[in-house]
């Protein structure tokens, strides 16, 4: 239903939902103002990535019905992912996710969605502190904005409206839009007591591996027949090798999103064998390699291959 471009510099996320497919034009990863943002095709990519840390946040172009439903869409997409304990390849920022759950979205969260332009505010209070405050720009954050010079008094106000502006009012009805998706799959009640960082994790798991905690939920099935010493020293090799494997990009973030859990059958010894996988049961099957040289030798070959079925 979607897919994802490998991110460059300040890139723009390509997720094509239905008909929104299209790259735009012409192919510029150059940052726009959310003004210049109402001029763009509005076949281009629905996600951009402000702050160049691999988190996303929409991009509502011209706000045609047909671009509005696709972030519904989006949405609906994310509350199946929630509903059925399966990991979200999309990391959104943090104020999008406070958006969705009806939480307050302060101005500290801008340095979560784009740190150059949160340190540019923060200097803008030191320079107001010490009375060389500037103008409020090209966007009037109130009535009659332009005339209001930002000064120690009011420089928290504007740094404020500014934040809500960029993260907020500038975007409003895509969020909206991808807010009524995620509850069209699941009602608001569903995330009562949830943080922003709670639902991140739920919906794209745990980013650092930790091999302990995988190795804890991993069972062996043995089909080799063959001693426990032996066993026992295999496991061993296994995971000196191996550090990470499932059918997710992440593991999810407690035991429960495993479904099911997964498990290594060990087949019978034979070093001419591959490895293979089911990874729709998370499900791993080695054969008993006579030596540690060889299972890796075989399990980075395997995962090159593009005709065996896990990576």
């Amino acid at each position: 239903m979607f897919f994802f471009s490998e991110p460059n510099s300040d890139s723009l996320l390509d997720l094509d939902v239905f008909s929104l497919g299209k790259r735009s034009r012409s192919g510029s990863t150059t940052r726009r103002s959310d003004e210049e943002d109402e001029d763009l095709d509005d076949n281009c990519p629905l996600f951009y990535q402000p702050g160049k840390r691999g988190f996303y946040s929409p991009r509502q172009g011209k706000c045609t019905a047909e671009r509005l439903n696709a972030f519904r869409n989006v949405g609906r997409v994310i509350g199946l992912c929630l509903l059925q304990n399966e990991l979200c390849p999309i990391y959104l920022n943090r104020h999008v996710i406070k958006f969705i759950l009806s939480k307050r979205i302060g101005w500290h969260d801008l340095a979560f969605f784009d740190p150059v332009l949160y340190e540019s505010l923060r200097q803008v209070v030191v320079d107001a502190e010490a009375k060389e405050g500037n103008g409020g720009g090209n966007v009037e954050l109130v009535p009659g904005g332009r005339d209001i010079e930002v000064n120690a008094q009011n420089v928290y106000d504007y740094i404020r409206r500014y934040a809500e502006y960029r993260m907020i009012r500038s975007q409003e009805k895509a969020l909206e839009a991808l807010r009524s998706g995620v509850y069209d799959v699941l009602p608001s009640s569903a995330f009562d007591g949830l943080t922003a960082e709670d639902f991140r994790l739920l919906l794209n798991g745990v980013g650092e591996i930790n091999v302990q905690t995988l190795i804890s939920y991993t069972s062996f099935n043995d089909e080799s027949a063959e001693g426990a010493d032996r066993l026992l020293r295999f496991k061993r090799w296994f995971w000196s090798i191996v550090y990470f494997w499932t059918g997710s990009a992440a593991l999810p973030a407690s035991e429960e999103g495993f479904q099911p859990m997964p498990s290594i059958t060990i087949r019978p010894a034979d070093d001419h064998f591959f490895p293979t996988a089911n990874t729709c049961i998370s499900r791993l099957y080695i054969p008993l390699y006579s030596s540690k040289t060889i299972l890796r030798s075989k399990l980075l070959l395997a995962i090159k291959t593009k005709n065996f079925g896990f990576v």
